[in-house]
């Protein structure tokens, strides 16, 4: 012990650091933070639990019953460690996922984001490393900021999700008080957890915002605030991923044929005044080509389906006091003529999702319980025929 800690003083030094020691916070929802006496050095943890009770009810049959299933699980743990490094305009942050329901897509890694934030110059920060691509609003939004228990289908199927790659951006783009936000960004457009090597391929996005009442808390579903000032945002954004190695896009499987081109446009627009806010967002991805693998014994192709399709969502939502809050939600998925039939047969079963739901909110969205009911339906069902789920769950961020 005595050797060690004249080499940490001898660390401190080389630093610059004095011999103040360094502050800690601690905050409920907000983790524990450890300053340098300098403020050149910050570092946060924080940790999230959600426990969730579901309950699924299948379309009736021709008696009219339902089967039922249920399932009590962890639906998501997550650590951040995050802060800042010789100034507070050099951020990192490291999020990672360790829940059952956060290994997707083949996952290998916990890792969820792992990024630098350079916002030294307002009107050109830069963010880069594995990040959200600023594409769609509903799908930025942070997954513990949501109404109800999933983000909408149409969003889940259609978003570009995490990638590898940096983007430069802006919230007030020509002054602190410009109602003019941008993202504009390069990816390696094959999304996460991967290690194989591929054709070379990369994807461009930009993401043009107004906010012309001023600034709107972009990342939190709903209005808890309640604010006084009406809080309006309109966004569109585009992107292309060239040479993409998954069914869809950034998601879902990863071809062992060929590569894929796809065209991402998205529109949203987001309403916040006295406790309602209201959500809508149109989202649509197309597809140039199905991937040939190659061919069978008797010289029949084998096709890897890629999916393109379009969809909206309209969600609102009303404060009915300083912590309880009811929120409803209608979207529509559509796959495009020519797509994977499977994809096309899965859409017509399900192509209306219907929610409805209540919140009690004690810490915001940092300690909450939620409940809600959702369904999903075709266009040749009645609602009252619909796929069913209910949940009920507590997400705790500490």
């Amino acid at each position: 012990m005595s050797t060690c800690l004249p080499a940490l003083a001898l660390t401190a030094a080389a630093f610059g650091a004095d011999s103040a020691p360094p502050t800690v916070t601690a905050a409920p929802g907000k983790g524990i933070t450890v300053t340098s006496a300098d403020g050149r050095f910050a570092m946060n943890l924080r940790a999230r639990v959600q426990l969730r009770q579901s309950v699924f009810f299948t379309p009736p049959d021709e008696d009219g019953a339902r089967e039922t299933t249920m399932q009590t699980q962890i639906a998501t743990a997550r650590l951040w460690w995050g802060g800042h490094v010789l100034s507070e305009d050099t951020k990192y942050l490291v999020q990672l996922a360790v829940g059952p329901r956060d290994f997707r897509d083949g996952a290998i890694s916990p890792i969820f984001d792992a990024y630098f934030d350079f916002t030294q110059n307002p009107n050109l920060s830069v963010r880069v490393g594995q990040i959200f691509v600023p594409f769609d609003r509903l799908r930025t939004i942070r997954e513990f900021s949501l109404q109800l228990a999933d983000r909408p289908r149409v969003v889940s199927e259609l978003t570009l999700d995490r990638d590898i790659g940096a983007y430069a951006y802006s919230d007030h783009l020509g002054g602190e008080k410009s109602p003019v936000a941008y993202r504009l960004g390069v990816f390696g457009g094959s999304g996460i957890h991967q290690l194989a090597a591929h054709p070379p391929g990369g994807m461009v996005v930009g993401r043009l915002e107004l906010r012309p009442l001023g600034p709107v808390d972009d990342d939190s579903e709903g209005d808890l605030e309640r604010r006084e000032k009406p809080g309006v945002a309109f966004g569109v954004a585009g992107a292309y991923n060239l040479g993409s190695t998954r069914a869809r896009s950034t998601t879902s499987t990863v071809f062992v044929g060929d590569t894929a081109n796809y065209l991402h446009l998205a529109a949203d627009a987001v309403f916040k005044w006295k406790g309602f806010a209201w959500e809508n967002e149109y989202v649509l991805r197309d597809a140039s080509a199905d991937v040939l693998r190659g061919t069978d014994d008797d010289g029949n192709p084998i096709v890897e389906y890629t999916r393109s399709g379009w969809g909206f969502v309209s969600q609102p939502s009303m404060m009915l006091s300083k912590r309880a809050e009811v929120v409803a939600r209608y979207g529509r998925l559509a796959a495009s003529e020519g797509t994977d039939e499977a994809y096309r047969d899965d859409v017509a079963a399900r192509a209306n999702e219907v929610a409805v739901g209540a919140n009690l909110y004690l810490n915001q969205h940092r300690f909450k319980v939620q409940g809600g009911l959702g369904g999903f339906f075709g266009d040749e069902m009645a609602p009252t025929d619909a796929e069913l789920v209910a949940n009920l769950l507590i997400d705790v961020m500490f």
